[in-house]
C-alpha cells in the first residue's frame, strides 16, 4: 500500500487531530455531566423547598407566596396565576427549563389538596456561568491544540531524525568499502534493525560485485590468447601474395580482432565506476566510423534496402573508439535486421547520431523495456543485449538514447552527445 505523506508530516498531523477528538469529547462530556448534574442537583433542591413551602400553607391557608434569596414559591387555588408567572400556565406537572424573555427558569409545579403550587428559580446566573465555562473550555481547546502542534512538530523531528542521518550514510556509502558498517552507531531499535539490514544487503552487494569483476577479468584474461593467435596469423597471412578476393576478408578478420581486444577493455571499464575526466580523454571523429561500419553490417542488410548517409556538421567526441564503434554498431545492427524494405537513413550532426528506419518497428506496450538487459520482444532476432549495451554505455559517458517508434512504419533512435563530450 502507498503512503502519499511523509513519515514526519503523518505523525505531526497525528497530535493535533488527537488533540481535538479528545478535546471535543472532553468538552461535550463536561457539557453534559453539568447539565445532568445541574437539572439532578436542581430538581431535588426545588422539589424539596416546594414541599416545605406546601406543609408552611396547609399550617397557614392564608399564605400564597413565600420568596428566598433564590427561588419564589407561590399557590394558586382558583387557577389565575400572578402575572409575573402568567407564562407557565400552559405547563404542566413536573419539574421544567423554560426560558423566557432575557432569562432562564428552573420550575417545579405540583397539585395538592386541588390546589396547585409553583417554585420558580431564576437560573439566568447559572446559565452566564455555564457560557462562561464553555468560552473557558473552548479556549482550552485552542492551547491543547497549539501545544499538540508545537510537541507534534518536536517529536516528528526527534523520531525522523536517526532515518533521516541514516538515509544520508546510505547515500555517501561506498560498498566496495568493506569496514564500513551503518549498525555500529545504532542501538538495538527500528533504526538500528535497519541500518542492519543495509549492511546485510551491502554485502551481498559487494559479493556480486566481486563476481563480476572475477568473472569479467577471467573473460578477459582467457581470450587475451585467442585474440593475440588470430591476429598473428591473419598479420602473417596479409604478409603473404593473396588473391584480391582474400585479403579484404583476412584484413576484416585481423581489424575485427583488434576491435575484439579493445571492446574487452572497454567492457572492463563499463563494468567499473563512473568516467572521469582524466580517463576519457581520447577524441574520435565520428564520420571516420560510419562508413567502416555500414561496411561491416551489410550483409545483415536486405537487398530491397537503400542506406542514405547524412552528415551535417560532424563532432569529435572524447571517448574511446572501441565504445563509439560499439554504440554506433548496435544501432546500425538493429536498423539493418529489422528493416526489409524501405529505407535506413544514417543522419549524423553536432549534437545528434540518428538512424531512422522503414522497418517492423516496435509495439508500444514494448517500447518502454527495450533498454531491459535480456528482454526481447515478439519478434526480436537478437540476444537482448545490444539496446542494453548501448543504453550503459551513455549512462557511463552522460549521454542519451532516445527510441521513438510506429509498429509496422519504423523506429529512430537518436544518440544525445552531452555538452562536455564534444570538443
Amino acid at each position: 500500500m502507498p503512503y502519499h505523506h511523509k513519515i514526519r508530516s503523518r505523525i505531526f498531523l497525528s497530535y493535533p487531530l488527537l488533540g481535538l477528538l479528545l478535546s471535543l469529547f472532553m468538552i461535550t462530556f463536561l457539557i453534559l455531566a453539568f447539565e445532568s448534574l445541574e437539572r439532578q442537583v436542581m430538581g431535588a433542591y426545588l422539589v424539596e423547598e416546594l414541599e416545605h413551602f406546601i406543609q408552611l400553607a396547609d399550617r397557614s391557608p392564608a399564605l400564597s407566596i413565600q420568596q428566598s434569596k433564590n427561588w419564589t414559591a407561590y399557590k394558586v387555588e382558583d387557577g389565575k396565576l400572578p402575572d409575573e408567572i402568567s407564562f407557565l400556565s400552559t405547563y404542566p406537572e413536573g419539574i421544567h427549563d423554560v426560558e423566557h424573555g432575557q432569562h432562564v427558569y428552573d420550575v417545579v409545579i405540583k397539585a395538592h389538596n386541588q390546589t396547585h403550587y409553583y417554585i420558580v428559580y431564576d437560573d439566568t446566573g447559572f446559565e452566564t456561568l455555564e457560557y462562561n465555562l464553555i468560552t473557558y473550555l473552548v479556549a482550552a481547546v485552542f492551547i491543547i491544540l497549539w501545544l499538540a502542534t508545537w510537541y507534534g512538530l518536536w517529536l516528528s523531528k526527534k523520531v525522523i531524525e536517526p532515518i533521516a542521518t541514516l538515509a544520508r550514510r546510505i547515500k555517501t556509502l561506498n560498498p566496495e568499502n568493506s569496514t564500513e558498517y551503518l549498525s555500529e552507531d545504532y542501538t538495538n531499535d527500528e533504526v538500528g534493525m535497519l541500518a542492519l539490514e543495509f549492511d546485510a544487503y551491502k554485502e551481498r552487494l559487494q559479493v556480486l560485485v566481486q563476481r563480476e569483476r572475477e568473472f569479467t577479468g577471467n573473460a578477459s584474461h582467457e581470450l587475451r590468447t585467442p585474440l593475440a593467435i588470430i591476429m598473428a596469423a591473419s598479420e602473417g597471412l596479409l604478409l603473404r601474395d593473396l588473391p584480391d578476393d582474400i585479403r579484404p576478408r583476412i584484413e576484416r578478420i585481423q581489424r575485427s580482432a583488434i576491435e575484439m581486444k579493445e571492446r574487452l577493455a572497454t567492457l572492463l571499464r563499463l563494468a567499473r565506476s563512473p568516467v572521469s575526466t582524466s580517463e576519457a580523454t581520447d577524441k574520435i571523429e565520428l564520420t571516420a566510423i560510419i562508413d567502416r561500419l555500414i561496411e561491416d553490417h551489410r550483409s545483415l542488410l536486405d537487398k530491397q534496402v537503400q542506406v542514405i548517409k547524412r552528415v551535417n556538421g560532424p563532432p569529435s567526441i572524447n571517448a574511446s573508439p572501441p565504445i563509439i564503434s560499439m554504440l554506433m554498431g548496435n544501432l546500425i545492427r538493429n536498423a539493418f535486421i529489422y528493416t526489409s524494405q524501405g529505407t535506413v537513413t544514417i543522419s549524423l550532426g553536432e549534437h545528434a547520431f540518428e538512424v531512422t528506419d522503414t522497418g517492423q518497428g516496435i509495439d508500444t506496450d514494448e517500447i518502454n523495456r527495450i533498454f531491459e538487459r535480456g528482454y526481447r520482444g515478439a519478434s526480436s532476432q537478437g540476444s537482448g543485449l545490444g539496446l542494453a549495451i548501448s543504453k550503459r554505455i551513455c549512462e557511463y559517458y552522460g549521454w542519451q538514447l532516445k527510441i521513438d517508434s510506429v509498429k509496422d512504419q519504423g523506429t529512430q533512435v537518436q544518440w544525445l552527445f552531452n555538452s562536455s563530450s564534444i570538443s
